[in-house]
């Protein structure tokens, strides 16, 4: 779609706003074609090869939506992004089911335009997807592995353990497949750690749930620089009484049918929101820290667990900064848990700096021990998928 980077060729932006017209030529150095109204926009599209058209502000409502509609009616394959003063779900909503690909903010950046030209191209190979011919006797389309990361104490690296085995499941396999979901709805760190500002967050999904689709909950996502999609947590923590249960897990099995692989960070509190994810999820990560509390309240919810008959197969205990000068040894951890310790992460510095910079240690510092640590959490999610390591460093394509 994209032919050369912002000079604003196969590009037409569309606004009654002289001052926003001006503003995009600048941008695009005045390569980039315009129209003040629909009707000079139709004459500008038989005539040029236009591939992506940008509705300005003026028409960023359900009426100019509406209005514009006949832009992807006479040509499917056109991608029109609507740039508005502020995004609504109403608004995106609205613009999806037109056949839109996004509604952004304004105002226009090169970044902004880089993503919406991202997501068009994936849209565009999604729906080629989409229209292929079905082999006969094709199985059932497959259904992404679902992975729970647990904590029954706050503090005990379970955001982090989420989001560096996210990134190395972007890193092994099709990272537009790999989708990671904040369900710590209160507090959750996930954005903050990846350094994102999501747009748009599960709230938004959640007051859509009567009409989403994948095309919505696909804007609904934030991307990684790595590619890797984020479901992004409430910007707020009052906004977590707005996403019910049932919401969540409907979020959950729309999600399953667009990825291959889904990493659920969870909120520290074993309720009805965790116990019904958990029942969802292929594989539970339960970490537990190298101290007192983390043990004992991790005794107490796999004793719950266990009382509530849910799968012990299903849980993997992941034990954090394994190396710490505590005074307590693996065997005595596994002893009170009842449970064999399946893979270790080693305490060091990096982490927290890593934190702090926003990027996973597994990106910053993919040879330290933690990297390796982190790696092993990934064989033990992976299993038998698990292909030999690439000692040369290089990506692995499983």
């Amino acid at each position: 779609m994209a032919r050369t980077e912002f000079d604003g060729s196969g590009i037409l932006v569309i606004d009654e706003d002289e001052e926003f017209l001006a503003d995009a030529k600048r941008l695009f150095e005045s390569g980039v074609a315009t129209a003040k109204s629909l009707a000079d926009a139709q004459r500008a599209l038989e005539g040029d090869d236009i591939d992506l058209v940008l509705l300005g502000p003026t028409f960023a409502n359900e009426g100019g939506v509406r209005d514009a509609t006949f832009l992807v009616e006479d040509d499917p394959d056109l991608a029109v992004v609507v740039v508005a003063g502020a995004v609504s779900s109403g608004l995106l909503r609205a613009a999806l089911r037109a056949g839109f690909v996004d509604v952004i903010e304004a105002p226009l950046d090169a970044a902004k335009v880089a993503e919406v030209t991202g997501h068009a191209e994936r849209l565009t190979r999604r729906r080629g997807a989409s229209s292929a011919p079905v082999e006969p006797f094709a199985g059932p389309p497959r259904e992404a592995r679902v992975i729970t990361v647990m904590s029954a104490k706050g503090g005990s690296g379970k955001t982090v353990t989420a989001t560096n085995l996210a990134v190395l499941l972007a890193k092994t396999h099709d990272p537009s497949r790999v989708c990671i979901v904040d369900a710590d709805l209160q507090f959750g760190d996930v954005c903050l750690v990846l350094q994102l500002e999501p747009r748009l967050t599960i709230v938004n999904a959640a007051h859509e749930i009567d009409n989403i689709d994948e095309s919505l909950l696909e804007s609904i996502l934030t991307k990684h620089p790595s590619g890797l999609s984020v479901l992004a947590a409430p910007l707020e923590p009052a906004f977590a009484d707005e996403v019910s249960t049932a919401a969540m897990t409907e979020i959950i099995g729309r999600l399953r049918h667009m990825f291959d692989y889904i990493v659920i960070d969870t909120a520290s509190m074993l309720d009805e929101m965790l116990l019904s994810l958990l029942e969802r999820s292929d594989q539970v990560l339960c970490v537990v820290d190298m101290d007192l509390p983390s043990v004992k309240n991790a005794k107490l919810a796999l004793e719950t667990l266990r009382l509530l008959k849910f799968p012990s197969g299903k849980i993997h205990l992941v034990l954090n900064r394994s190396n710490s000068k505590a005074r307590l040894d693996e065997g005595e951890i596994e002893q009170s848990l009842k449970m064999k310790i399946s893979a270790s992460i080693p305490s060091d510095g990096m982490v927290p700096a890593s934190v702090n910079e926003g990027r996973p240690v597994v990106e910053s510092a993919p040879r330290s021990k933690v990297a390796k640590g982190f790696e092993s959490v990934l064989e033990l999610v992976l299993g038998n998928e698990m292909s030999h390591s690439d000692r040369s460093g290089k990506r692995r394509w499983l």
